[in-house]
């Protein structure tokens, strides 16, 4: 295999996390050492033990001092409706969870960024972008009158924006978290008011991230997506100052 050294650790877990999703690693057994994994994968000991970090972020194996990897789940579907019901079962405040949630928001859709670039078939994923954000700056002379459905179409644009960006990636991972956090927090950004002017920016925003995947910027790509996903973020605590207010025990 052959593995640039930038990416080594992240393509080592992408390899791994595909053979536990597809149960070739089955729930409950240990992955070789990581002396093992590092002569299968032709390289050093750091990468492997990066890549298990990023298994272990997931939640997809169990890392204890003096043991190998152990697999904690091949189900994805059980993976995701745990970390759901942990975030929403968790006794904060409502502000915090809708935090807790645009924080995870960020993450995926900055990894997804960050990965687009190197995809082989970027091109057709662009023209998906392309057109959803055209769809959001044609909207905003609606906005701007006030026009409610001008309003829905750029929401349902933004969003759809989105979902194309992280699906690309095709990272069964990341899609399924987006997945499920997406509608609860579309429902909890579209209680939140945006001048028209806030809603022009983002519009702009969007066609600067298209022109920057496609044109392999990469940094600035991802520090539109921060910059985008972090003012709508503000705009969150603003919504919800009082941390205590609501209680999900």
């Amino acid at each position: 295999m052959n593995y640039i050294s930038e990416t080594k650790s992240t393509k080592i877990a992408k390899a791994l996390e595909a053979m536990i999703l597809d149960n070739t690693l089955k729930t409950g057994s240990f992955l070789p050492s990581q002396q093992k994994l590092a002569d299968q994968f032709r390289t050093s000991s750091r990468p492997i033990r990066e890549a298990l970090k990023l298994l272990e972020a997931k939640g997809l194996v169990t890392i204890t001092q003096g043991r190998r990897a152990q697999i904690r789940s091949n189900n994805l579907d059980q993976y995701v409706g745990s970390l759901s019901t942990k975030l929403i079962n968790s006794p904060i405040s409502t502000g915090k969870l809708m935090r807790n949630l645009m924080q995870v928001r960020i993450s995926v859709a900055t990894s997804a960024a960050r990965e687009f670039t190197r995809l082989e078939n970027r091109e057709a994923y662009l023209t998906q972008l392309w057109k959803t954000s055209n769809t959001m700056e044609s909207a905003v002379p609606k906005v701007f009158k006030r026009d409610a459905e001008g309003l829905k179409i750029f929401q349902d644009a933004e969003n759809e924006f989105h979902h194309i960006l992280i699906n690309a990636n095709g990272n069964q991972i990341l899609c399924s978290i987006y997945d499920n956090i997406a509608p609860m927090l579309v429902s909890a950004l579209n209680a939140i008011k945006f001048t028209p002017t806030q809603i022009e920016k983002r519009a702009r925003d969007y066609i600067y991230l298209c022109e920057a995947l496609q044109n392999g910027q990469t940094d600035l790509a991802v520090a539109l997506v921060l910059v985008t996903l972090t003012t709508i973020e503000n705009k969150i605590h603003d919504r919800y100052p009082d941390e205590s207010a609501v209680s999900y025990a």
